[in-house]
């Protein structure tokens, strides 16, 4: 990813043992990646590791129903959006949309 490309910070936890973090950006062909990084002994029960990385991406023409659905204006920017509504706890209802099947969304785990 290249320095002229905005990246927003959804989530960045940390506790006892544990990390948390989710970024959002848009890439040059104008669709929305929304990446995870964590670390937590509470996984191993649900994929086997402690560690796992998530990359979900959403075609350009869906980020309108992303907006819509987030509660957001019409042509509004995405990450203006997910920066207003989805930080911290809020990310959480995020991944729960792109997770939904409301749009299509690629998603990747590892």
């Amino acid at each position: 990813m290249g320095n002229d490309i905005r990246r927003i910070t959804l989530r960045s936890e940390k506790g006892p043992g544990q990390r948390h973090w989710l970024w959002a950006y848009v890439d040059a062909a104008g669709a929305l990646h929304v990446d995870g990084h964590d670390i937590d002994p509470a996984l191993e029960a649900v994929i086997g590791a402690d560690e796992a990385e998530t990359f979900h991406t959403v075609a350009p023409e869906h980020l309108d129903a992303l907006i819509a659905v987030l509660g957001g204006e019409p042509g509004a920017d995405v990450l203006d959006v997910l920066g207003e509504r989805c930080t911290g706890k809020g990310s959480y209802e995020l991944l729960a949309v792109l997770r939904s099947g409301v749009f299509p969304v690629a998603i990747v785990m590892r």
